[in-house]
């Protein structure tokens, strides 16, 4: 097996005139068809101290005037890009540094994206491609299935939305072999390091050992990810150069700001990249300028994505046709609360994340948080 190249390119500025490079690949990223969560929403308004003195006083009132819980955990937003907006995005951040470029979205246990994409002529090339959910013992981890047969890809979808849905022991290592068996498909663990059932570091780190231990030969990359923290993606990097294994871009892009890592190859086609880190084990990354700004600022500016109005096609331009509560077993979309006491609420929440996200503050915010990073990358 050939020895594993995994090299870093960390772009301040525009790098048009020191790219050796034909062509740019975006990877992983979330449209429409994302299922999201709002519950770390809290969490990301409570690091500057008026979101999280509005944010207490306002469920306080909550629960005291109308005994009233406000669980986060029950609303999710769908993504304000559709499959076609989202392609577009990623495609014109790619060309604006004189690259040809090649587009992988990833939602969430969905391939709609790609394979809507591949109906029209001008992106019919395009991936299908998905985040898997695999559940693993007391956490579950994402991977990044690429590039999916398109003729087997629903069949492909069908089984790994079962194994998610009802894991079992040892299915796991006959569904990743047969699709290392795919030889244009490229199966990657995203964010590694991401402790998506907060079960702890310690233990997220051994489920994670374990994890690599037991199913590292049906994998074919690590990941570094746009949205992560500098200290996560240096573990990352650490982890695969202890493993002799390839790590490469994953930005994550939820919103409207395109992803702050891509790939950089020769490769023509996306079968072509996929051999060069499948069997070549070459990876170039590319952090770009948006990758160095303060992270917390870059995921309340998401958030504001999700809770703002978008371009909008199909219907979805409005924010509060993306964001849905499940209220007694009933999905039910916030326009149905237009004009409430309810509304009223979460449009101070969303003065609150407008107001951080707005550009006249961001120097001043930017400039409290760049103390806080961890370093380079």
């Amino acid at each position: 097996m050939a020895s594993c190249f995994t090299r870093v390119h960390r772009f301040f500025r525009k790098p048009e005139a020191v790219l050796p490079f034909k062509t740019g690949i975006s990877l992983h990223s979330h449209t429409m068809h994302s299922k999201e969560t709002l519950d770390r929403l809290p969490t990301y308004i409570a690091k500057f101290p008026i979101g999280n003195y509005i944010l207490e006083r306002e469920i306080g009132r909550l629960h005291l005037y109308q005994g009233r819980i406000f669980d986060f955990s029950k609303f999710y937003w769908t993504p304000p890009l559709s499959p076609r907006e989202a392609f577009t995005l990623e495609k014109e951040q790619i060309e604006k540094y004189g690259l040809a470029s090649l587009v992988s979205l990833t939602d969430h246990d969905n391939i709609e994206a790609g394979l809507q994409l591949r109906m029209v002529a001008e992106t019919s090339k395009t991936p299908v491609s998905v985040e898997w959910t695999v559940p693993y013992e007391i956490t579950e981890f994402h991977v990044g299935v690429h590039n999916l047969p398109p003729s087997r890809a629903k069949r492909w979808m069908s089984a790994l939305a079962a194994y998610t849905a009802n894991p079992r022991p040892g299915q796991l290592k006959d569904i990743l072999a047969g699709l290392n068996d795919e030889q244009n498909v490229l199966i990657v663990l995203n964010h590694p390091y991401w402790d998506a059932e907060s079960i702890g570091p310690v233990h997220h780190k051994d489920m994670l050992l374990h994890f690599l231990q037991n199913h590292l030969p049906w994998l074919h990359a690590i990941e570094v990810n746009g949205m992560r923290s500098r200290r996560e993606n240096r573990e990352v990097l650490q982890l695969g150069e202890t493993l002799d294994f390839p790590v490469i871009s994953g930005g994550d892009r939820h919103g409207c700001e395109p992803n702050a890592v891509l790939n950089l190859t020769d490769a023509a086609s996306f079968d072509e990249f996929v051999q060069e880190v499948r069997f070549d084990r070459r990876s170039e990354l590319a952090l770009l300028p948006q990758f160095f700004e303060p992270l917390p600022l870059r995921l309340i500016e998401n958030a504001w994505h999700a809770l703002s109005d978008a371009p909008g096609e199909f219907g979805r331009r409005h924010w509060m046709t993306r964001v849905f509560i499940e209220e007694k077993g009933e999905i039910i979309a916030l326009s149905r609360f237009t004009g409430t006491n309810f509304h009223r609420l979460i449009d101070r929440f969303r003065w609150v994340i407008g107001l951080v996200a707005n550009p006249v503050v961001r120097p001043a915010l930017k400039l409290t948080f760049l103390g806080n990073e961890e370093g380079g990358l």
